[in-house]
């Protein structure tokens, strides 16, 4: 009963019915309603399940988190702001915690991300709907200036207005969804994420499932990638197809194939006719935000800006995760979030190499594995560090480390994988390396400015 609602949980959390179908409902909140029942009956099965997937030092970082969000914004504006910015961040630690306590068996992981990629599919469907008929094209599109010779024009979207129709190259025309996906950058991002776990459920002599379900799925999330235009996501699929060929056809030649599927990808449009170079005005922008963001570090080095405060600062936001979180957490905000990140994947890593081979559980740990690092491709083209797509591809990477230690339990393997982890001295020369990385970065690319 309480996966069940969990997995309810999940599907609205990207569905968004309530946002889309009955905003009057708004009001009564009826997502953190159900999300508090299922907080409840989760805490009283915990025992039942043996416990939750989280370990002790997943939790203490996620409050750490918490905590950070908090002493940052009241260092910012006040005690009183910071209440309010913890309430905000709040449902997002909710479903990482609720989800730890219900992702305990490698069955349940595997649900959870069918559930999760059913969603997608329906989304690609009402997405490309939107984009051949104008469906909720006021909802589901993004019309920006476009880069045709007639472009500059106001971008305001009209009822009849059909994406698919408009041949003039005034206009960019950007498919999206709502909530946390409401920006086709987000969008692109987690379907991107999600296609390693969709390419999980294949099973060899399974050709029925595979033509009648996985293919269609696979061939609606990558044509509504394509219609997000968006340019970090076409890194992050170049990553994912490097991983997945590389030990077939060695590193130089995938390096190859891959630099030619993005120069084809260039031509046949992908990004919208969006340059991917810092000459680029649009990617020029990103690196005056990531220096702006290096000078609040700089200004603000404890406790950074404050929590959702990097636009306070900055006409946009940082346009990459890492620095929108040293830039509005500091140093010691930083060093917390990234401690949870780097714990995460190193336990994700080593559970790949751990786990019995040709087992749901090493196939898992490897494709998870690949849909962390397509994520975080991405994520350097987006601010997205305390949103909920983030902190659920860690629970769901916790899930498949926790199933594989439970396979391995008993054994000196089992044993050194479920074992407390040092995390603090790596994780700050992890967060002074990366900070080094984009001072490096923003410099040479004034140098070549001639600034």
């Amino acid at each position: 009963m309480t996966f069940k609602l969990y997995l309810l949980l999940m599907a609205l959390s990207y569905l968004r019915i309530f946002e889309l179908f009955a905003p009057e409902l708004a009001p009564l909140r009826p997502m953190l309603l159900l999300m508090l029942i299922v907080l409840g009956l989760s805490i009283s099965d915990l025992k039942k399940q043996g416990g939750s997937a989280l370990s002790k030092q997943h939790q203490r970082l996620m409050w750490g988190i918490i905590a950070m969000v908090f002493i940052s914004d009241a260092m910012a504006a006040g005690v009183g702001d910071a209440v309010g910015a913890v309430i905000t961040f709040l449902p997002t630690p909710m479903l990482f915690f609720i989800s730890g306590m219900n992702l305990t068996s490698m069955q349940r992981v595997k649900s959870t991300a069918a559930v999760i990629i059913g969603c997608l599919a329906i989304l690609a469907c009402m997405s490309i709907a939107c984009y051949h008929t104008g469906f909720m094209v006021d909802t589901l599109t993004m019309k920006e200036n476009g880069t045709g010779p007639d472009s500059g024009f106001a971008a305001v979207i009209e009822a009849n207005d059909v994406p698919a129709l408009d041949t003039s190259g005034r206009y960019l025309w950007r498919i999206r969804s709502v909530g946390f996906l409401g920006d086709p950058n987000d969008y692109a991002q987690t379907m991107v994420c999600f296609l390693p776990m969709l390419i999980a459920f294949w099973q060899p002599g399974r050709w029925m499932r595979t033509l009648f379900l996985l293919a269609p799925t696979a061939s609606l999330l990558l044509y509504t990638i394509y219609l997000t235009r968006s340019r970090g996501s076409l890194l992050g699929l170049s990553a994912l197809f490097f991983l997945g060929v590389r030990k077939r056809l060695g590193t130089l030649m995938t390096a190859g194939l891959v630099v030619g599927i993005f120069v084809g990808a260039m031509a046949l449009n992908f990004t919208g006719g969006r340059a991917v170079s810092s000459q680029d005005e649009s990617a020029g922008g990103r690196i005056e935000a990531w220096a702006q963001g290096l000078n609040m570090l700089t200004s603000y080095p404890i406790a950074g800006v404050g929590y959702h405060r990097f636009s306070d600062h900055h006409t946009h936001t940082a346009h990459n995760t890492l620095v929108v979180c040293f830039g509005e957490l500091g140093l010691l905000g930083y060093w917390v979030w990234l401690a949870l990140v780097i714990m995460v994947f190193t336990q994700l890593s080593r559970a790949a190499d751990a786990a019995l081979p040709g087992t749901d559980e090493q196939l898992w740990a490897t494709r998870v594995k690949m849909s962390f690092i397509g994520f975080f491709v991405c994520s350097m083209f987006l601010s997205r560090a305390f949103e909920p797509q983030l902190f659920i591809l860690l629970v769901i990477s916790i899930g498949v480390w926790n199933a594989v230690c439970k396979q391995l339990q008993g054994t000196a393997q089992g044993v050194a994988l479920a074992a407390t982890m040092p995390w603090r001295s790596r994780t700050f020369f992890w967060a002074i390396g990366t900070i080094l990385f984009f001072y490096v970065l923003v410099n040479v690319n004034n140098i070549m400015l001639g600034r």
